[in-house]
């Protein structure tokens, strides 16, 4: 018999009242021009025997290390839980506010991130005082939204297009609360793939954003939703010359619903998990950049026709001006235990498909969840079997976070090796 454990669950609008600067692409020259879909977030809050956990999602493309670790304290603070059992994490959405720094048009807005950070917290409180006894369900199905986005070309590199022969995980993860009466609490839905669907001027939350408003629909109850290792998968729409194309929003708002209506096919073969017995923990490792940027190249690159490369040239620039750049970047990996069978790894970063299903086959047999964009978005992660075809992901991207250079073709093997330590660590 499966023990209650104490679960919360809580909602709020995240949404900027004022026209905005959005985040994701780098084309955009004016603010924001309206709303086709509200933004939120989100918290779960679920107290085992020995320790609880809270998850917080949020329509938003993430959080860098210095906005993740002072919300974490703040949380921290006023509910006396530590920052390792909290979670951060985002569905990525490009139709979001810009509110911390990026190589990107326009600047990032301190009051809405001031204002964030509250907004967070709160609904993190919600949510620990929603808390009842309850139960957890798990369910997994398959989904075919989403194409790998890497094709590999005829001149030995790759090229932005659909690559339905790629690697992806297709794994749609649903976790269903309920109440000791088998109501329903809310759901928390897991896949790998990006919000990508709509660029332009409009805030909205993208497939996730249909996704959890279809759920909500059929049950009445909020449905929450983070995004697993997608740093190479984008959604595909129909497209007379196969590549990608902009969906309408009738287009995007089907997808959304098709996703919904899998999750609540899920729901007839899901099975419960042993709550009570959740562990979290985390670790902050090294991942090493490749090869820095010297003086003279970074001269060179002030001088580029690309105004965001001659941003971050600039900003290195000052960096080397106050002390040498730094050669490894802090990447945090959060580890969820649900049970004796059943585990969600939160990530930083931008992580590539391949990573994401390596680490559920080095897991196995224990069923493992994987989410990326959590707690500090550090860029793109990529395996170390893309780097002889190079690419955006690999090499083409980093100035955009800011990183001084790529990361080094062996971070795959060490975030294997820290979740498999961070895994093997839990015992009961």
């Amino acid at each position: 018999m499966v023990r209650h454990v104490l679960i919360g669950m809580a909602q709020r609008d995240i949404t900027p009242d004022e026209s905005i600067w959005l985040v994701g692409y780098g084309d955009r020259d004016r603010k924001s021009e309206g709303v086709y879909q509200r933004l939120r977030s989100g918290a779960i809050y679920i107290c085992g025997t020995n320790q609880s956990a809270l998850i917080i999602t949020a329509d938003l493309i993430g959080y860098d290390l210095e906005f993740a670790a002072k919300t974490k304290a703040v949380i921290s603070e006023l509910t006396g839980l530590l920052p390792e059992q909290i979670v951060l994490s985002a569905t990525h959405t490009h139709c979001a506010p810009f509110f911390y720094p990026w190589v990107m048009p326009g600047s990032p807005d301190k009051a809405y991130a001031d204002r964030l950070t509250n907004n967070l917290a709160a609904v993190g409180i919600s949510a620990i005082d929603a808390a009842q006894p309850g139960k957890m369900f798990f369910s997994r199905h398959t989904s075919s939204f989403g194409v790998n986005r890497r094709r590999p070309n005829e001149k030995g590199g790759v090229e932005f297009a659909p690559h339905p022969d790629g690697a992806i995980d297709r794994d749609l993860d649903t976790l269903w609360l309920v109440d000791k009466s088998d109501r329903d609490i809310g759901t928390l839905t897991f896949y790998g793939c990006h919000p990508t669907s709509l660029g332009g001027y409009l805030i909205g939350g993208d497939y996730p954003g249909y996704l959890c408003r279809g759920l909500e629909k059929e049950t009445g109850k909020p449905a929450l939703f983070a995004t697993g290792c997608a740093g190479n998968i984008r959604p595909w729409y129909p497209n007379d010359d196969g590549g990608f194309a902009r969906p309408t929003f009738e287009q995007l708002e089907s997808a959304g619903q098709k996703l919904a209506e899998d999750v609540l096919f899920s729901r007839e073969n899901r099975h419960e998990i042993k709550a009570s017995e959740i562990r979290i923990t985390g670790a902050f490792h090294s991942l090493p950049y490749a090869e820095l940027p010297t003086p003279n190249s970074l001269n060179a690159a002030t001088a580029s026709e690309d105004i965001r490369l001659r941003e971050w040239a600039e900003i290195m620039q000052f960096h080397l001006e106050n002390g040498p750049l730094p050669s490894h970047c802090p990447q945090e990996i959060q580890l969820l235990r649900l049970d004796d069978s059943h585990q969600v790894i939160f990530l930083g970063g931008e992580i590539l498909a391949e990573i994401g299903l390596r680490i559920k086959r080095t897991l196995s047999p224990m069923t493992t969840i994987t989410c990326a964009y959590a707690n500090g978005l550090i860029g793109y992660v990529p395996c170390e079997s893309t780097y002889d075809l190079g690419g955006y992901e690999v090499c083409g991207s980093h100035h955009l976070f800011r990183r001084p250079a790529p990361f080094h073709r062996n971070v795959e093997q060490l975030i294997i090796d820290k979740t498999q330590m961070l895994s093997n660590s839990i015992t009961y």
